[in-house]
């Protein structure tokens, strides 16, 4: 079976140019269902959409992990209430749940 391939993004609705292929299909993803998307480095996104809030780290697949500082800061962000997702392009925008017992 031939792997499935990633579409081309021609061009983003919103904010700065990701180098980053899976992070500039998450930017017109999320620019496109309304979210003004930042991409000032990290988490790769600090999205904003009527009021709501979220962070969204980019992952090349579901199954890769988040690096032990990137999960630190996200733990703390969840933590305080905002909402903090990995996103990749086989397993789409999915919320982060984190162990309370876990410093």
């Amino acid at each position: 079976m031939k792997p499935r391939r990633k579409p081309r993004v021609l061009r983003l609705q919103q904010g700065r140019w990701p180098h980053n292929p899976d992070e500039a299909i998450c930017h017109d993803i999320l620019s496109r269902d309304g979210w003004v998307v930042t991409k000032r480095g990290w988490p790769d996104f600090f999205c904003l959409r009527d009021g709501e809030l979220m962070m969204v780290e980019v992952k090349p697949s579901p199954m890769h992990p988040l690096r032990q500082d990137q999960a630190m800061v996200l733990r703390k962000l969840a933590g305080l209430g905002v909402p903090c997702y990995r996103w990749s392009f086989d397993g789409g925008l999915s919320r982060l749940q984190f162990d309370e017992t876990e410093p």
